[in-house]
């Protein structure tokens, strides 16, 4: 009769720390490779939505590296970045009961469990500079642009100093060694944009063009590509169309698209600041008295055009912003203040 073997008892898994910084460097890679595939092939220009979503994943990846390898064990750095199964309770070797977390076995925390790591272990990262790609990825996916490449020329541009700094400061690495010829093109291209960006910007200001008017074009998407390199129409530069006027238009850097530049900073500014669900009295934006652009915020008293700077009036009993109709009849307190003193006075 044939023995029965021992049977055979499974070894675990060994979590590797090292495993998630070479998948960021190869998502990163392969990102970047795919942007060049997208800007240099035309029929190619698809390949942008991979390239987005590949350089997204692997700079969180990069971030969850940095969290799990301070982690002493390989226990401890899986706490660290998957998320908590459940909390259940253990006797320690002194006889006492502790409370430790279970990772789960396969999910991983999301961005916001990322961000608030990196915030309560102090590490560095500016999640600012990582939003233009993820809303690049979002339009990408949703809203199909004509022209894909830009979009991802400008997230890179933004990404580029966070990105740098936290591979150098964070990871003592340099960007160049870890990350191989993918750091070179996303120098490139990171030069090429501010290039780009320097030159738009002088030739508006070449043209006198109001500076809070500039300020505010640079958070501006062109509507086809989502690029915010938005340039003055050569066109009416050379005929002299009055800048303060709604002829004149601008002209997309990157795919062309042309827009009249004041009915289009109105219509960004007011997508901005007003909410469709929130109809105050007055309304949060109104025409500025001096440019008679519909660019002036009451909340700041300022014109977001051309800069003037006037002071709104404002409710002596809340300091809440009067309406204007009240104020050139003389009145001095809003609707639902004046509401409230007459239905105390009938009391």
């Amino acid at each position: 009769m044939a023995r029965k073997g021992k049977p055979k008892v499974r070894v675990p898994d060994q979590f590797n720390v090292d495993e998630i910084l070479k998948n960021a460097v190869i998502s990163i890679q392969l990102g970047v490779e795919d942007f060049v595939t997208s800007r240099d092939k035309p029929e190619q220009a698809a390949r942008a939505l991979s390239a987005a979503r590949n350089i997204y994943a692997g700079v969180l990846l990069l971030f969850k590296y940095k969290i799990a390898s301070l982690a002493a064990t390989p226990e401890e750095a899986k706490a660290l970045i998957y998320i908590p199964d459940a909390v259940l309770p253990h006797i320690t070797g002194s006889g006492a009961i502790a409370w430790s977390p279970t990772p789960h076995p396969r999910n991983t925390i999301n961005t916001n469990g990322i961000e608030a790591r990196l915030k309560s272990l102090g590490i560095y990262h500016d999640w600012a500079a990582l939003r233009p790609l993820r809303d690049c990825r979002n339009a990408l996916e949703h809203l199909h642009p004509t022209h894909p490449v830009s979009g991802i020329q400008a997230s890179i541009a933004a990404l580029f100093p966070m990105l740098s700094k936290f591979i150098t400061h964070e990871l003592d690495e340099l960007p160049g060694a870890l990350l191989g010829d993918a750091w070179h093109t996303m120098l490139d291209t990171h030069d090429f944009f501010k290039s780009c960006q320097a030159q738009i910007h002088q030739e508006w200001t070449d043209l006198q063009y109001p500076l809070a008017a500039i300020e505010f074009m640079r958070d501006c998407r062109c509507r086809a590509c989502y690029s915010s390199l938005l340039r003055p129409l050569q066109e009416d530069v050379d005929n002299a169309v009055s800048i303060d006027t709604s002829d004149f238009r601008l002209q997309c850097y990157a795919c062309g698209q042309v827009e009249y530049v004041i009915p289009y900073l109105e219509g960004n500014f007011s997508d901005l600041h007003e909410d469709p669900f929130n109809q105050s009295d007055p309304e949060i934006i109104q025409e500025c008295r001096l440019c008679l652009v519909l660019m002036y915020l009451i909340t700041d008293s300022s014109c977001h055009w051309c800069g003037q700077e006037t002071q709104w009036p404002k409710c002596v009993t809340c300091e809440q912003p009067v309406p204007e109709h009240i104020t050139n009849a003389g009145g001095r307190i809003c609707d639902r203040c004046a509401e409230d003193d007459w239905r105390y006075g009938q009391q």
